[in-house]
C-alpha cells in the first residue's frame, strides 16, 4: 500500500506542475485573443482553462486518494480520482458549449484580428507546450495506473491539434476570411464536447462498479485453478477504485481438507493473482468444500485376487495396489497396478507414493505408512485411513463408506519404508 500511496504522490506533482504551465498558457492566450478579436484563440483560450480546472481536480483527486485507510472507509480514498474524472468531464463540456456558443454568434459578425503575429506565435508555443505536457502526464500516468492521468494526457495531446487548427483559424482570419475562423471555433468546440462525454462515461462507469476488465477475470480464474486442491472457481468480480482494482472469488476445495490446508490453498491462491496483477490491492477469498461425485480409493495388496485381494501389512513394499472407483457408496470401477517401487533397494514408499499421485488417488487405504510417503500423500491433498489387518477389499471398501475408518493425521512409522 505504502508503494501505491508513494506512487500516487508522483501523480499529483505531474498534476501540480501541468496545472502551473496550463494557468501561464491560458492566461497568455487569453490575454492576445482579447486584444486580437480572434474566436479561435479565444475558444483556444476557454479549453486551457477548462484543462487548468481539470488539472486541478485531478490534483486534488490524486492527494485524497493517497490517503491512508480509515475505520470509515476500510478501502481506503482511492475513488477520489474518479470523481475528480467525472469532475474533469463536467468541465470539459461546460466549457465546450461556451465555446460552440461564441463560435456560431462569429459567423453572423463581421471583424478583423489585431496583432495576428503575436496570435500566431502564441498558437504555434502553445501547441509545442501541450505536446510536452501530453507525453509528461502519459508517462506518469501508465507508471502509477492512474486514469485521471493518463486522460489528462490524452487531453493535452487533443490539445495539441486543437492549437493547430487555432493557428489555421488566426491564419484565415488574418488574411479576410474570418467566417473559417469562426467555423474552426465551432469545430474545436465540438470535439471538445465529445470528448468531455466520454470520460464522463468512464468515470460513470467506474462509480457504478461496472466489470473492468473481464479477461482479467478469465485470466483470474485460470490462476486459481492452476492451484492444487482447487476443484473450481465461481462468482468472479472485479471493481476499479480510482487506480486499483478489488476482487472477489469463491473457490472449491477438494473435499476432506483441513481449516489450515483450506487457509493454505486460498492464500497461495491469492499471492499468485496479486504476483500477476500488481495494480489489485485486495483479492477477497471465500473457500467452499466440493463434493465429486467418484471417489478414487488405492489399498496395497499381496497378490491380484480382484475384490477378494488381502490388504498388505506395508506400503512401500507391497507388490500390487488395487484402484476402486466409488460412487454414491458402490463400486463403479476396479483395476491393478504392480507396484514397481517394491523393486527398489530404498525410498519404496516414496516410489509407491508418487505412483498413487500419477493415478489421481483421492483416498489412500493402509495399515501403516512412514513419515517420507506420508508427507507426499498429504502434499498432494490424498487422504489416508488406517486398516485393520489382513483386510479384504470389499470390506475395506465398506468400512470407509460407513466412516468406520480413523483418518492419519502423522505418520505411523518415523522411519521411511
Amino acid at each position: 500500500m505504502e508503494d501505491k500511496r508513494s506512487s500516487l504522490k508522483k501523480g499529483e506533482d505531474a498534476a501540480k506542475l501541468s496545472t502551473v504551465i496550463l494557468l501561464s498558457v491560458g492566461i497568455l492566450k487569453g490575454l492576445v485573443s482579447f486584444a486580437s478579436g480572434s474566436v479561435a484563440l479565444l475558444a483556444g483560450t476557454i479549453d486551457s482553462f477548462s484543462d487548468v480546472f481539470s488539472s486541478v481536480a485531478v490534483w486534488v483527486g490524486l492527494r485524497i486518494a493517497k490517503k491512508k485507510p480509515t475505520e470509515r472507509f476500510p478501502y481506503g480514498y482511492y475513488k477520489a480520482e474518479t470523481f475528480a474524472l467525472l469532475a474533469v468531464s463536467l468541465i470539459i463540456v461546460a466549457s465546450s458549449i461556451l465555446i460552440m456558443k461564441e463560435s456560431f454568434e462569429k459567423v453572423f459578425e463581421v471583424y478583423v484580428i489585431s496583432f495576428s503575429d503575436i496570435a500566431l506565435v502564441v498558437a504555434a508555443v502553445s501547441a509545442g507546450v501541450y505536446y510536452l505536457l501530453a507525453k509528461y502526464k502519459a508517462r506518469v500516468g501508465r507508471q502509477i495506473g492512474s486514469q485521471a492521468l493518463i486522460s489528462e494526457g490524452l487531453h493535452s495531446m487533443v490539445d495539441v491539434y486543437t492549437s493547430v487548427l487555432v493557428f489555421i483559424g488566426v491564419f484565415l482570419g488574418s488574411i479576410g476570411f474570418p467566417i473559417g475562423e469562426a467555423l474552426i471555433g465551432f469545430i474545436i468546440g465540438a470535439y471538445v464536447l465529445a470528448r468531455g462525454l466520454l470520460y464522463g462515461k468512464d468515470a460513470a462507469l467506474v462509480l457504478m462498479d461496472v466489470s473492468p476488465n473481464p479477461q482479467m477475470a478469465k485470466q483470474m480464474k485460470t490462476i486459481a485453478e492452476s492451484v492444487h486442491g482447487v476443484r473450481g472457481t465461481h462468482d468472479i468480480r472485479l471493481r476499479k477504485s480510482g487506480p486499483v482494482f478489488f476482487g472477489e472469488m469463491h473457490l472449491e476445495l477438494q473435499e476432506g481438507l483441513s481449516i489450515e490446508r483450506a487457509h493454505a490453498i486460498s492464500d497461495e491462491v491469492e499471492k499468485r493473482i496479486k504476483e500477476r496483477f500488481k495494480d489489485i490491492e485486495l483479492v477477497t477469498v471465500h473457500v467452499g468444500l466440493g463434493h465429486k461425485k467418484k471417489t478414487r480409493i488405492a489399498i496395497p495388496i499381496v497378490e491380484d485376487k480382484g475384490l477378494q485381494s488381502l490388504s498388505s501389512l506395508h506400503f512401500g513394499s507391497a507388490p500390487y495396489f488395487a484402484f476402486i472407483d466409488v460412487e454414491e457408496g458402490k463400486t463403479v470401477g476396479f483395476y491393478v497396478k504392480e507396484n514397481e517401487g517394491a523393486k527398489l533397494s530404498h525410498k519404496k514408499g516414496i516410489q509407491a507414493a508418487n505412483l498413487l499421485v500419477e493415478e489421481n488417488v483421492d483416498v489412500i487405504l493402509v495399515t501403516g505408512v512412514g513419515e517420507g510417503p506420508f508427507h507426499i500423500l498429504g502434499d498432494n491433498l490424498l487422504r489416508i485411513y488406517r486398516l485393520p489387518l489382513s483386510t479384504e477389499i470389499q470390506e475395506a471398501v465398506r468400512l470407509f463408506n460407513q466412516n468406520l475408518l480413523k483418518l492419519l493425521t502423522e505418520p505411523t512409522e518415523k522411519q521411511e519404508e
